[in-house]
């Protein structure tokens, strides 16, 4: 029990609902304590245990039951009936900024919430210098919260919830605040908490971040938990259910549960993260339309001087420099505003101040939530030996087949150190740079393949 960090046994949440305002009067008043009001289930009948250290994603439709859910963990509301165990200090990302003095100052409600949340003044006094960093809104730090913008409250309310050093960690799809280093800077400092001890609640419609970063999953329809188990599985039948036709809904949720009560009886709790293996797609020869539509475009690949990462992470576990960083187009002019379908070189170079043999280097590309779109390894060639000193120039070429975005590098080397293969030196969202969007490309997901959908009428088999 001890590696228990959250439990709910039966938990449920109604609220009374009345036909007419009066009628909630008439029943308080009523001598023989007659009913007016029928109850709506929020949630029904929960049954869940966390351990410490997972990650359990959260997914069902809009309503379902899932902030309810969350409140109830975080303490904001209290449960109509059943038992809640938590064990570990809560930080919530719910509605960022609620709860704010809004005639304090931005410092005076960190104090403030700080209070709320159980710490003392010298506790938030040691915790300010990072939160008041992280939300990054300048002087206006020291003005009343009545002058901030919407997105200054959501920054300051994502900076003080994550500097809390919270053991339970419960984040409802808040991240999408900020201008674009912003968002990355938020969903970069959340990898270290899905990276870390600590118990993480994420409610998300992302299917792919789920799959991700969840080590389980649940899906919550109507106020009951109808599912839970390995991300994967939850998502894909949760998927199912969502785009059901109407008439095969019913059928399709009673699959769902009759198949989460087969899965009790065996289910191992241990949160082991499910990674999904992508294999590259075979290299084809591109069609005349693109051939066409490369000519015909206008746009141009440029570079804006201050467009650079917040989120830059250094690792530097041996003396080896990585440095000049760098996006360029094949006649060497250095961008970082892509456009699609046209060549481009990444490369880096690297100081060795020791001797190494075995060197190997990696360069991946991810979407601001960290997700790693691809990875260019250099092992199968990798530099047999190196002498301190020595500098090497890396380079990759590759096709911009990536959707209009934000994507991020790393650049890393490694070397065999005593027969084990360890990181020298890596430094994470390197480099940053935006796909230009395209006038009337309607696109969805990371990359474009340039697929063009024919439609034409076929006679019926058999016709």
């Amino acid at each position: 029990m001890s590696d228990i960090a959250v439990k709910l046994e039966n938990i449920s949440k109604f609220y009374k609902l009345y036909n007419e305002p009066k009628d909630r009067l008439k029943e308080a008043l009523h001598p023989l304590g007659k009913k007016y009001h029928r109850k709506f289930y929020a949630l029904n009948n929960i049954n869940l245990e966390v351990r410490k250290g997972e990650i359990i994603g959260i997914v069902g439709r809009n309503g379902s039951g899932k902030s309810t859910l969350l409140k109830i963990i975080s303490g904001v509301i209290q449960p109509s009936s059943g038992k809640v165990e938590v064990r570990g200090n809560v930080s919530a990302l719910l509605d960022l900024g609620a709860g704010f003095n809004p005639d304090f100052t931005g410092i005076q409600n960190i104090y403030f919430s700080g209070t709320m949340m159980g710490f003392s003044r010298q506790e938030m006094k040691e915790k300010m210098d990072d939160i008041v960093t992280f939300a990054d809104i300048g002087d206006f730090i020291h003005q009343p919260l009545k002058t901030y913008s919407s997105g200054m409250k959501a920054r300051l309310g994502f900076a003080l919830a994550i500097n809390m050093d919270p053991e339970i960690l419960i984040v409802d799809e808040v991240l999408a605040v900020g201008d674009d280093l912003f968002r990355r800077k938020c969903y970069a400092k959340m990898e270290e908490f899905f990276n870390s001890p600590c118990t993480v609640f994420f409610v998300s419609h992302s299917i792919n971040t789920i799959n991700e970063i969840c080590s389980r999953a649940i899906l919550i329809d109507r106020g009951e938990l109808i599912i839970k188990g390995p991300p994967k599985l939850v998502t894909i039948h949760y998927q199912k259910y969502l785009f059901a036709r109407p008439k095969n809904a019913a059928d399709i949720r009673n699959e769902i549960i009759q198949l989460n009560k087969e899965m009790e009886k065996k289910i191992n709790f241990a949160a082991n993260k499910e990674k999904v293996e992508t294999k590259p797609a075979p290299k084809e020869k591109e069609s005349t339309r693109i051939d066409e539509q490369k000519q015909e475009s206008k746009q141009k690949a440029f570079y804006v001087t201050n467009f650079i990462p917040k989120s830059t992470v250094v690792t530097k576990n041996y003396d080896v420099d990585i440095y000049d960083i760098q996006i360029r187009t094949l006649d060497g002019k250095k961008v970082n505003m892509l456009v699609m379908n046209e060549e481009y070189v990444y490369s880096f170079k690297i100081k060795f101040n020791i001797d190494a043999v075995e060197v190997a280097t990696g360069s991946p590309f991810k979407n601001e939530k960290g997700f790693v779109i691809t990875n260019a390894h250099l092992k199968n060639n990798y530099i047999e030996k190196v002498t301190r000193g020595s500098v090497y120039l890396i380079e990759w070429n590759f096709k911009c087949i990536l959707l209009p975005g934000t994507y991020y590098t790393n650049a890393s080397v490694g070397a065999n150190i005593k027969s084990d293969f360890k990181l020298l030196a890596r430094i994470v969202d390197a480099y940053v740079f935006k796909v230009q969007p395209i006038k009337n490309l309607h696109y969805e997901g990371l990359v474009h393949c340039y697929q063009y959908p024919k439609v034409k009428k076929i006679q019926p088999p058999g016709a």
